[in-house]
């Protein structure tokens, strides 16, 4: 059930990273367009915690 977690959690991050890119495209002042390319960052830095905790999860034999 962990999994399954994980892969809700990243494609609801990848949603929000997409989101924050679009924010970002429409904003029309600096600060708007800033926050909306580390809320970006933020995400893609999240998926890659969320495949690391994967690969470690399964090297050490708990992935089921």
């Amino acid at each position: 059930m962990h999994e399954f977690g994980n892969w809700i959690l990243g494609i609801s991050m990848g949603i929000l990273g997409v989101g924050g890119l679009f924010f970002a495209s429409y904003a029309r002042e600096e600060p708007i367009y800033v926050a909306g390319l580390i809320l970006f960052a933020f995400a893609i830095l999240f998926i890659f915690y969320l495949i690391k905790d994967g690969f470690d999860r399964a090297e050490r034999g708990e992935s089921h």
